[in-house]
């Protein structure tokens, strides 16, 4: 199961910021959000928890962008040839086409 968490990223330029980070079943890190997040609520209490969590993000390691895995296109390749078409779906489930085909039309 994929997880994640806030943590706090120096920047280029000397700044910081905080990412959301994912984590793979191993716990290592596998990817972050490319832009920085913002604190968020709809309620009050909502802000407070973002608040909380973010707090958290600094009893981290400090991370920059090179110490997140980028993704390559071996990966892409790899995640491409897992997926099926909706028709293959459907065959396998013993579902109708989604549109007739000839056989369907009198």
């Amino acid at each position: 199961m994929i997880t994640w968490n806030y943590r706090v990223f120096r920047e280029k330029n000397g700044d910081y910021v905080i990412r959301e980070v994912f984590y793979g079943e191993d716990g290592v890190i596998i990817g972050c959000t490319t832009n920085p997040v913002e604190l968020f609520g709809q309620t009050i209490e909502e802000l407070r928890k973002s608040l909380i969590d973010f707090q958290e993000a600094l009893t981290h390691p400090i991370l920059t962008i090179a110490d997140v895995p980028q993704p390559t296109m071996l990966h892409q390749k790899t995640m491409k040839r897992h997926t099926i078409s909706s028709a293959d779906v459907r065959a396998q489930l013993g579902l109708a086409p989604s549109t007739p085909t000839k056989k369907d039309i009198p």
